[in-house]
Order: structure tokens, then C-alpha cells, then sequence
């Protein structure tokens, strides 16, 4: 909630610490690094080189023709453009973007250069993106020397369309009318401690959020701590991430498993105990050609408000390099996993798509997740020492709005389109943006999930009259 108090007093506590010296200058050496700034810089430029290069054409054009003749709005063009896309009508939006020159470009001339574009790009581009930031970045949070993997998935509802219904799959409503719904299946391994999607993907409806995780499973390494809800508690995933070295933490159902139940029913915090495979596990195993050995686990009891335990199962075995009361902690850091999804539907609108086209939901899907990830860094990387100031002082501990940062990219994508030479000052003025507007951080807090059974809202393509 808006503060404007808090909002006053922050502006003149940093303008006290500027003294009477507002330069920009001054600020970028006192608030922020002179190594974040070179970070991003560099970041950027990648991000660029690789948009504007003419192999990146050649690999993401549907044909070899697509993309040759000098148009308007070219392969780099429309990158940038679609990175830029907001909450404005499409037309709005491509009224906005070529303003600086005497020409009118129709959404529909949009749309036939949009099918020449595969929506695979922007997926490359989000790795070429996090793989630099892993290598170069120096303030990567982890857990005990393990990345933390929250792998999670939710459904997307879709506008009809005879060609997203097929591709997608879709239920008739219980109403007089029978109203189609269109819906996806999207899921997503993220990064929980430094909010950064590494994987995301978007399938038909009917397809299980285990065949999702699997999928997952190349982009990570042997140093990442999966974290999983109990939709992923199998035999044959956990063999899997054994047989990877990849450590894991999972809810289970008691009920499901025998070992969970007997373990609820006695008074113990932790077990060590052995699983072998039901004959249902032992066929996935075969399938996948994964060993079928028992495994040697271990389940923890998480105490809730509620007066319920629930039951978590790991491969981290031992107890005293990983304490119960650790393990219990570690669990709770999946929640940015759920999060990241709020954001992605509620603030990105992820729902609100620029077509009709199974096409151009694959491209707005991995769009917005690229620029989702490019937020997070930026804001991470040079609102950091600034935080640490303002939190210096106070009671409560503040971080930035990532509504805003997520906004306030478009203005970067912007500049780098039009080059380099002043994308520092852009970057500073990100930064200062958000520091005058930051959030408290509300620990502990706990709502009661509420069960609606009320049709959700149906989602239209962007449009505004």
C-alpha cells in the first residue's frame, strides 16, 4: 500500500545523505557501485549483440526468406518491440514505438511478421541471459552452497480459438450456454533466492506437472537443491534426481505413501528410512531406464499453524550438517515460486495476449518470462547497496517493488534499441526510481487459503478502446 509518509521521509533521508550535492554523479557513488553499473552495462550489451545479430536472424526465422527485405519493423525491430509490449492496445503500443518517425504501422502488418518469427528466440536469448549473470554477477545468494530450485506449475487461461483449442486443450463450462475454456499447462524451475526463472515452459492442459518437471531436469546441475510440493512426490523422479546428484526436498502425501503414514502416526521429528518401488514405479523406472535400487531417504515432520504436521522427504540424510529445524526453513523458501506466478499473471498479465495464435501465445509466453528475468537482475544487481542504506536506520527490513521494476524495464528496452551511449544514465535513473519506492517486507504473514467455486473471469487479448 501506497505510504506517503514513508515516501517523504525516504526522499529526504537520501537527498541528507546526498548533502547538498544532487548530482548524479554523487549518487551512483554513494547508493549504487561503480562494479553493479559496469555488470549491467555489460549485461545489456550482451543482451543486444545478441538481438542484433544476423546468425540470431538465421536461427529464429521460420523460413529463409522471412526477414531479408529492409521493413519497418525487421527481425531487431520486432525483438524490441515485443519485449516493450505492455498493457495498451497493439495498435497503441506500435503507435508508441515508431513516434520518433513519419510512419504508421497496422497491428495486422504486425501480425504477418510475427508468424516469420520463431518464438524459440526469446527462450535462447533467457539463456544466454542467465548463464552471464551465474558467471559474472557477485552477489548470487545460495543455500549452503546449493542454488535453490522451486519447481512449481498453473494452469493459464487462453482466448478460444479453434487453433488453441486443439493445441492447448479446453473444457465446456457447466452453464446453459457451455461456454468453452481454453486453458494451458505452463510450469516453471526458478530460482527462488535470487527470483530468476531458468526454465519455463507452456504445454496442453492434459500434461502432468511431473512430465514438466522432468523437462526441467537438462537446464539444471548437480549443485541445485530442488524444492517441490507434494504434485512431484514419485519413485521414479526421485531415482532420477539421485541418479543426477541433484538434492531434493518434496512434501508427501500420507496417505500415499506407507512410510509418511506410519511416520505421521508415531511422535519422532525425523526417520531415515528405505523406499523401494511399487510395480507402477518399477514400469516408469524401465521406461525412463533409470535404476530401480531402494532408496535411502529421509522424512522430517514440519509442524503448522493449524495444528497439522506435514511430511517432507529429501535425500539429505544427514542430520547434522542439515538440522530438522533447517530443513523445516528450507521448505518455506519455495514460496517466491508462487509468487513469481502472482506477478506473472497479475502485473505482466500473462493471460492478456497480443493473439490468437498458437504462435503468438508461445511468443508472449516466453517474452514476458525474459523480461520478467531481465527485471530482477537489473533491480537486484544496482538497487542492492542502496537497500542495505535505507534498511540501515529502520525497524523493518524494505525491498524493491518488482510491479515497478518490472514497468520501468520498457524504459531501458527503449534506450537500448536506440544504443549504448546513454544507457548508464537510464540505468541510474532505474535505480533511483526504485529506491523511492520501496516495499516493507511483511515476515510470517499467513492468509487462509479460501476455496472459491465461482467461474473465473473470462481474459480478452489486449485491447482498450
Amino acid at each position: 500500500m501506497f505510504n506517503p509518509d514513508y515516501q517523504c521521509r525516504l526522499v529526504k533521508e537520501i537527498l541528507l545523505f546526498l548533502g547538498k550535492k544532487r548530482e548524479r554523479s554523487f549518487f551512483e557513488n554513494n547508493l549504487t557501485t561503480i562494479k553493479s553499473f559496469s555488470f549491467s552495462k555489460d549485461f545489456l550489451k550482451l543482451l543486444k549483440n545478441n538481438i542484433e545479430n544476423g546468425l540470431t536472424r538465421d536461427r529464429f526465422r521460420t523460413t529463409n526468406t522471412a526477414f531479408v527485405r529492409q521493413r519497418c519493423l525487421g527481425f531487431t525491430d520486432l525483438i524490441y518491440f515485443m519485449l516493450g509490449l505492455g498493457k495498451s492496445s497493439v495498435q497503441q503500443e506500435l503507435d508508441n514505438f515508431f513516434s520518433d518517425k513519419s510512419v504508421s504501422y497496422s497491428k495486422g502488418a504486425f501480425s504477418q511478421q510475427r508468424s516469420k518469427l520463431n518464438p524459440k528466440v526469446f527462450t535462447w536469448l533467457n539463456e544466454q541471459q542467465c548463464s552471464f549473470y551465474y558467471k559474472k554477477a557477485s552477489h548470487i545468494r545460495k543455500w549452503k552452497g546449493f542454488r535453490l530450485i522451486g519447481i512449481d506449475g498453473s494452469t493459464l487461461q487462453l482466448p478460444y480459438s479453434k487453433e488453441l483449442a486443439k493445441g492447448f486443450g479446453h473444457f465446456e463450462t457447466r452453464t446453459e450456454n457451455g461456454r468453452k475454456v481454453v486453458l494451458a499447462r505452463v510450469s516453471q524451475a526458478y530460482d527462488v533466492l535470487n527470483q530468476i526463472s531458468i526454465d519455463a515452459k507452456i504445454k496442453h492442459y492434459r500434461t502432468s506437472e511431473l512430465a514438466l518437471c522432468e523437462s526441467h531436469l537438462p537446464c539444471l546441475g548437480q549443485g541445485d537443491l530442488l524444492i517441490m510440493d507434494r504434485a512431484y512426490a514419485a519413485f521414479w523422479l526421485m531415482s532420477t534426481l539421485v541418479q543426477q546428484q541433484k538434492s531434493f526436498v518434496i512434501r508427501v502425501k500420507a496417505n500415499r505413501w506407507k512410510h509418511a503414514k506410519a511416520f505421521l502416526a508415531s511422535t519422532q521429528k525425523q526417520q531415515i528410512i528405505e523406499v523401494s518401488p511399487s510395480k507402477e514405479a518399477l514400469n516408469r523406472c524401465r521406461e525412463r531406464n533409470i535404476p530401480t535400487e531402494a532408496l535411502k531417504l529421509r522424512l522430517v515432520r514440519v509442524p503448522i499453524a493449524s495444528g497439522e504436521d506435514h511430511i517432507l522427504i529429501t535425500n539429505l540424510v544427514d542430520h547434522r550438517k542439515y538440522p530438522v529445524k533447517e530443513i523445516r526453513e528450507l521448505y518455506r523458501k519455495r514460496w517466491p515460486v508462487e509468487e513469481s506466478f502472482k506477478l506473472l499473471k497479475t502485473r505482466a498479465e500473462l493471460e492478456n495476449l497480443s493473439g490468437k495464435t498458437a504462435r503468438a501465445v508461445l511468443q508472449d509466453f516466453n517474452r514476458i518470462i525474459l523480461r520478467a528475468n531481465l527485471s530482477n537482475i537489473l533491480s537486484k544487481t544496482l538497487t542492492k547497496k542502496g537497500i542495505d542504506y535505507c534498511n540501515k536506520k529502520r525497524k523493518n527490513t524494505y525491498q524493491i517493488n518488482r510491479t515497478q521494476a518490472y514497468r520501468k524495464t520498457k524504459s531501458i528496452i527503449d534506450q537500448l534499441k536506440q544504443g549504448m551511449d546513454k544507457i548508464i544514465g537510464k540505468i541510474s535513473d532505474y535505480a533511483f526510481k526504485l529506491l523511492l519506492q520501496l516495499e516493507i517486507v511483511r515476515p510470517n504473514r499467513s492468509v487462509p487459503r479460501i476455496k472459491r467455486y465461482t467461474a473465473r473471469p473470462s481474459n480478452f487479448i489486449t485491447y482498450k478502446p
